[in-house]
């Protein structure tokens, strides 16, 4: 894998504030009720959602906690969140620094910089986040930008 782009994710379940978790764990069967009136359901007309949300529910309150993993990664990666998102700011920060940003100053030329990026998407939330004009633009630039070569300078690699 070149580059890795996550949006809104977490590492951590905790990572999402509480009221979220609470409602997290109140999820299943009975919520595909509201399903009937949805967009997705007029797409979906014949989707089993009491089944979906069984099965989203079951997935929603399992425990997860991957700060070694995320450390690990070697793949120059971009987390995108809103600025109203669903996970708390200190998460956020905790894991742009477990991918090695935010760790020092960049430096006048930049060369400091992490391989990974951190995005903040103003005037949105968890919920809306892909509805963000700047998201695709912000998106493509990070993809596009040229993989550093092993062994060469950062300003050699430059387009």
């Amino acid at each position: 894998m070149r580059k890795l782009v996550l949006i809104a994710t977490t590492f951590k379940r905790d990572g999402l504030y509480p009221e979220v978790l609470a409602a997290m764990d109140q999820m299943g069967p009975q919520v595909a009720g509201g399903m009937r009136h949805s967009p997705l359901s007029q797409l979906y007309p014949n989707a089993d959602w009491p089944g979906l949300f069984t099965k989203l529910a079951d997935r929603l309150r399992q425990k997860y906690d991957w700060p070694n993993d995320v450390a690990g990664m070697k793949a120059p990666t971009m987390i995108v969140f809103a600025d109203a998102d669903a996970i708390g700011p200190a998460h956020i920060i905790e894991f742009f620094e477990l991918l090695g940003g935010g760790r020092k100053d960049a430096g006048l030329d930049g060369s400091g910089k992490a391989a990974s990026q951190l995005a903040i998407l103003p005037g949105f939330t968890h919920y809306n986040i892909l509805a963000c004009p700047a998201l695709a633009p912000l998106l493509t630039a990070f993809l596009d930008t040229p993989m550093p070569i092993p062994g060469k300078p950062k300003e050699k690699n430059q387009r």
